[in-house]
């Protein structure tokens, strides 16, 4: 409130109490003792020293409530019109603006678009593409209202796995703003990958499908048929295929055995295979490794191997014991899918929580991503979906293959039979298509003592903040930005969960690494004009995050502010009254 008084003393209020009040009492009795004139005032100049010192030592302030009319900060792309009638609203309202916005009367520029103004605190309304998350963070109140401007044409939202696995295909979509009339989208690499053909203006979604031939860091390119429009730089980093050793378990060999069993050989994955000739013996394939012992299930063997395969007629007829080897491996992280799905749901129970019902359709009619139309025999049961199920291959809304969580491990199931028809007929991608999701995220996942990830969303670009986190294992991380150390903090509250910023110095490709293992994050720097679409969309949403969804009573920023009383007042008080007290005797 106003004319609060508050005071900062510099000493100890009882030892100014202790010389005050006794200096206090002697001056008054010095006073009335003494037999001169003008005794009521030299008592009341005493009083004024004696407060003059007071006010000296206490230091004290006044607070004050100051009212600031508000700011409307005008960021690029910001609405006219929309612009104009809130000022019409609150015609008091300051205006800034960002260096890149259009001019505005009566507006003020803000230094750089890196900083934001001193008295940032007193924002009230954000207008145009809206600010960064490293200006909001920069904010010291977010009680402000968003007033998005329009989306710049381009790519505004873009979703890809990265990195990708070699030979694997990867489907890279998004949604585009184009302004335009009809034009070809493109995804070109070392030559065209994929293309679609833009019908008119307006968000249009987009889907590509790519399959790298060979390991390493590319930069793709996005673009229309004139460049001018969309031209944009898309990284991708593509990794070698794990090397994964799998055991099959069959109760008698299958066709689809045989081919799934040389299609993983060929990819060059450890393959061992054990089926039933008779009702006591088994016979024993290996290939890209030497022969083990898989007679039974046991802890090291389940330990060995990355993925087991197994039919429902093998795994309704294991031991006691091996029955729970196999559940205490997958607990520690092996993969299992299994072959052929058991009539009844109770019979895998232990293993995964799958309910399915019988159906009479017991055939699929389904087209690949060579756009092939093949008939499948399916089993004929309807799988439900649910919370626990994560499908990797579905046919009008029906659930063929797909997996659930048990533990560190997966368990997953397919219901396609005879998808070794689609080999014969000399499609590799489609019989690929139908296994290689489901074996890479049913698989064991090899897993580093440290991982690594970037916070901000794509794309990043030169000498922008980038928050790095990193989820620890083993202790403390030593994080390197190439062979730059970057100082790092630990979670507040999540343990083995810290925290890092790093700057980018340039375009291109960048490395995060961890110096105890072999933890590393590849990451790309775009230059500063690429991607203006996605950023733009970014920011809004960034910025619609921050700000306040509370009922603005007032665009006036209310704060207090303490003013020290000026020393100099109690010290002229100071001096006219001693002055006085040397002149009394004299006149």
């Amino acid at each position: 409130m106003n004319g609060l008084l508050t005071i900062d003393p510099v000493f100890p209020l009882w030892a100014i109490a202790i010389a005050l009040i006794p200096a206090f009492i002697f001056f008054i009795w010095k006073e009335l003792k003494s037999n001169q004139r003008f005794v009521g005032a030299r008592i009341i100049a005493q009083l004024i020293v004696l407060l003059s010192i007071v006010g000296l030592v206490l230091r004290p302030s006044q607070q004050k409530e100051v009212r600031s009319p508000g700011i409307l900060l005008l960021t690029e792309g910001y609405d006219n019109f929309a612009t104009d009638s809130l000022i019409k609203r609150y015609p008091t309202l300051k205006i800034v603006r960002t260096p890149g916005a259009e001019p505005f009367d009566n507006s003020e520029v803000m230094l750089d678009g890196q900083t934001i103004p001193t008295d940032s605190d007193q924002i009230r309304f954000i207008a145009g593409e809206g600010l960064s998350p490293d200006l909001l963070a920069l904010l010291p109140r977010k009680n402000f209202k968003f007033l998005p401007g329009k989306i710049p044409s381009g790519v505004t939202e873009l979703f890809y796995s990265n990195p990708i696995i070699v030979n694997h295909s990867t489907i890279i979509s998004g949604i585009i703003n184009y302004t335009g009339s009809a034009t070809t989208l493109k995804l070109t690499g070392s030559g065209i990958e994929d293309s679609i053909n833009l019908k008119g203006s307006g968000l249009t979604p987009f889907s590509f499908t790519i399959k790298p031939k060979q390991a390493g860091q590319f930069v793709y390119s996005l673009q229309t048929k004139d460049t001018s429009v969309v031209n944009e730089p898309l990284p991708i980093e593509v990794l070698h295929e794990k090397k994964l050793t799998i055991l099959f378990l069959q109760k008698f060999p299958t066709a689809e055995t045989r081919y799934l069993k040389n299609f993983l050989a060929e990819q060059g994955h450890r393959i061992a295979l054990r089926y039933q000739t008779s009702k006591s013996n088994f016979s024993y394939e290996y290939a890209n490794m030497p022969s083990m012992a898989v007679g039974r299930l046991t802890p090291d063997l389940t330990q060995s191997i990355d993925l087991l395969f197994i039919d429902s007629s093998v795994l309704t007829e294991l031991l006691s014991g091996e029955t729970t080897t196999l559940i205490d491996g997958i607990h520690n992280g092996l993969g299992m899918i299994i072959l052929d799905l058991p009539e009844k749901e109770k019979t895998i129970s232990r293993f995964l929580a799958l309910t399915f019902k019988p159906i009479k359709i017991d055939t699929l009619h389904v087209r690949l991503r060579s756009q092939a139309q093949y008939t499948l025999p399916i089993q004929p049961i309807d799988i439900s979906s649910s919370r626990s199920i994560v499908p990797t291959m579905t046919h009008n809304n029906r659930i063929i293959s797909g997996y659930g969580f048990k533990g560190a491990g997966r368990i997953g199931f397919t219901i396609a039979r005879e998808t070794y028809r689609v080999r014969l007929q000399g499609n590799t991608d489609d019989y690929s298509f139908i296994w290689s999701d489901l074996i890479e995220k049913t698989a064991r996942i090899k897993s580093n003592d440290f991982k690594v990830r970037i916070k901000n969303p794509f794309p990043f670009y030169q000498d922008q903040s980038l928050g790095v986190e990193v989820i620890s294992a083993n202790g403390s991380p030593t994080l390197l930005a190439g062979s730059t150390r970057l100082p790092i903090e630990e979670d507040v509250i999540i343990d083995d969960l810290w925290h890092a910023k790093t700057w980018a110095p340039h375009p291109g490709w960048h490395r995060l690494s961890i110096k105890e293992d072999s933890s590393r994050l590849n990451y790309f720097v775009s230059g500063k004009n690429d991607w203006n679409a996605l950023r733009v969309v970014n920011n809004r949403r960034a910025t619609r995050l921050a700000e306040s969804h509370q009922e603005m009573k007032s665009v006036e920023h209310i704060s207090s502010e303490t003013r020290e009383i000026p020393p100099l007042i109690f010290f002229l008080l100071f001096l006219i009254a001693a002055g006085f007290l040397w002149l009394a005797p004299k006149i």
